[in-house]
């Protein structure tokens, strides 16, 4: 595939875009050199309104050069949410699991701490479900009863969880302290994943740097047709998409940010593309590659629509994610 074509603008500056993708070569040689750990993090949220407190799991990769006891060195956290119908150990456990150590063996990539998280309360109770409609309790508000708070799920109890214990910039885990580390945090998701990642894009901003939505556009906060095709998929307007994506940006001038999406072919992506040629032309983004003077960036392959090539997209998001 081709390499990246350098694209810079001016914030509002109209781009003739045509985004390309680079593919990681390092996935075609074999089991990695080095090797990163994955281990399970247990615990509980209590954030839904409905007095219920849910037994939860994510899954937290360490790459190969982590080192419990070596607390001089941090690391940069991405989380990672999956798409319908899937759970956080796909990538975590088994044979997926060198794609992301190849993200780092070459040392191309700066290593980082990757989450695996998700917003079904209970995915293996539910797996039958899960697995054939993704119709399945879950908190990002695509369960009839049930609030859209998986934003304060994650804020409140993930990021704490994982920050204190593993060697983070996180040392304060109150609402100030994470903030004021949110240079050091992505959020990323895919498909149904990918219109959370743009949820929290609007809805938790203050808290993350980056955001890499892939193959989803901004659904606003519409529900999904859950189950799958039981009504019409939404289509918000432009003008609410521009309102939703500008909201937080109006609302904290004073806080950078910089979105990097991705998505594959045209059958995947036609939605998603078009969004993203209505919001680069805002006065309030600038697209291109240097996350010092550029906020928004658009990378297109000719993939499928799957989970599993998820870390395909990682290596382009890891180029820029984090450099400052």
């Amino acid at each position: 595939m081709d390499k990246y074509r350098k694209v810079i603008t001016e914030p509002g500056e109209v781009i003739n875009y045509r985004t390309v993708h680079e593919e990681n070569p390092y996935l075609r040689t074999g089991v990695p050199e080095k090797m990163g750990f994955v281990e399970r993090l247990d615990y509980t949220t209590s954030v839904y309104e409905n007095g219920i407190t849910y037994n939860k799991r994510a899954y937290v990769y360490l790459p190969y050069c982590y080192d419990k006891e070596d607390k001089s060195r941090k690391y940069n956290v991405l989380y990672f949410q999956h798409g319908n119908t899937c759970e956080p150990a796909m990538f975590a456990v088994g044979g997926n699991k060198y794609m992301f150590d190849m993200l780092f063996d070459s040392g191309e990539n700066d290593p980082c701490i990757i989450v695996f998280i998700t917003y079904y309360m209970d995915p293996m109770r539910d797996a039958d479900e899960r697995i054939q409609t993704g119709n399945a309790e879950a908190g990002d508000g695509n369960t009839p009863g049930i609030p859209a708070n998986y934003d304060k799920e994650i804020i409140k109890d993930i990021i704490p969880a994982v920050e204190m214990k593993y060697n983070t910039y996180l040392e304060d885990p109150s609402e100030e302290g994470i903030i004021a580390t949110r240079d050091h945090r992505a959020f990323s998701g895919y498909s149904r994943g990918g219109v959370w990642t743009w949820s929290m894009f609007n809805h938790a901003f203050p808290y993350f740097r980056w955001f890499c939505p892939t193959s989803a556009g901004l659904l606003c906060d519409k529900p999904l047709p859950m189950p799958r095709g039981s009504r019409p998929f939404p289509r918000p307007s432009d003008e609410e998409v521009l309102a939703y994506v500008t909201a937080p940006i109006k609302k904290y001038p004073e806080l950078p940010f910089f979105i990097y999406a991705a998505s594959g072919g045209p059958m995947d992506g036609a939605h998603m593309r078009a969004q993203l040629k209505l919001i680069t032309d805002q006065d309030c983004f600038s697209y291109g590659t240097d996350p010092k003077k550029n906020n928004i960036l658009y990378s297109l392959s000719d993939y499928y629509h799957t989970d599993y090539l998820v870390p395909y997209y990682f290596w382009n998001y890891l180029k820029i994610l984090f450099k400052l």
